[in-house]
């Protein structure tokens, strides 16, 4: 069983994007930010329940996957309209979350 702390940045990651996408809903009426944000933070705390309660490599890899999805997807609106908030901060986060994720991978294999 993985330590407890492997989960932190998916639980952290989980509840920003949650909390961003329904920011972006209530402040602009963007649906695409709402369901974008909460896709990605269900997927962020899938990962944090399959690291700590089933198997810590196959967490890792969906935390792994939906990093970069995520740095794909906002790197690629960063790089379309140059704007830091919301896709630089995200891209820069997908970034992160990835590196962290393909290390602890690389760990449990």
């Amino acid at each position: 069983m993985p330590p407890s702390g492997e989960i932190h940045l998916d639980l952290a990651l989980s509840a920003l994007t949650s909390l961003g996408g329904i920011m972006g809903y209530v402040k602009k009426k963007s649906l695409p930010s709402l369901l974008g944000g909460l896709t990605f933070g269900v997927a962020f705390g899938a990962s944090a329940y399959i690291i700590q309660n089933q198997d810590a490599l196959l967490g890792h890899s969906v935390g792994c996957a939906t990093s970069a999805l995520m740095l794909t997807m906002m790197g690629a609106r960063f790089v379309r309209t140059r704007k830091m908030m919301p896709a630089g901060v995200l891209a820069g986060t997908g970034l992160i979350g990835l590196a962290y994720h393909a290390q602890k991978a690389r760990q449990w294999s």
